[in-house]
């Protein structure tokens, strides 16, 4: 089992910051699963409307609109089967948080039929909208040797 760090400040200590931490993980858990399952709708749901990804080599998608061609694209290439783990969780207020995370598994090339090793480091940059953490940046990096 992964271990989970919070850190807080006073302010997130007066809004409960292990609430908040439970349910940022809980977010993050479902990002995983949902990147097995491919599902376009689901994917969106877990981000902010202005939410960001930074993928390596190409430019940031910013907005639902961006996010939905980007995963359109990487769910009709790939497919992931990984074990996601969340290394450090630090509650900043009660709107803000940011996670790290590593995701390590197997990446299948679809239109290939080909698959290699998947092992990445990432950033979650998470905003509380309405009551619920959503993913509001996300950018990661390969940690396969060069």
């Amino acid at each position: 089992m992964a271990t989970t760090v919070i850190r807080h400040n006073e302010t997130s200590e007066a809004y409960g910051a292990l609430s908040d931490q439970d349910q940022i993980t809980t977010l993050l858990r479902t990002y995983g699963a949902v990147l097995s399952t491919r599902s376009l709708p689901s994917v969106l749901n877990l981000y902010t409307t202005d939410g960001v990804l930074m993928a390596p080599n190409f430019a940031p998608s910013v907005g639902q609109e961006a996010l939905k061609k980007s995963y359109g694209r990487i769910f009709s290439t790939i497919k992931l089967d990984i074990q996601f783990t969340i290394d450090e969780i630090v509650v900043m207020d009660d709107k803000w948080a940011f996670a790290r995370t590593t995701a390590e598994g197997t990446k299948y090339w679809i239109e290939k039929g080909t698959q290699e090793s998947h092992h990445n480091q990432e950033i979650f940059v998470c905003r509380k909208d309405e009551g619920e953490w959503k993913i509001a940046r996300y950018c990661f990096s390969s940690m396969k040797a060069l």
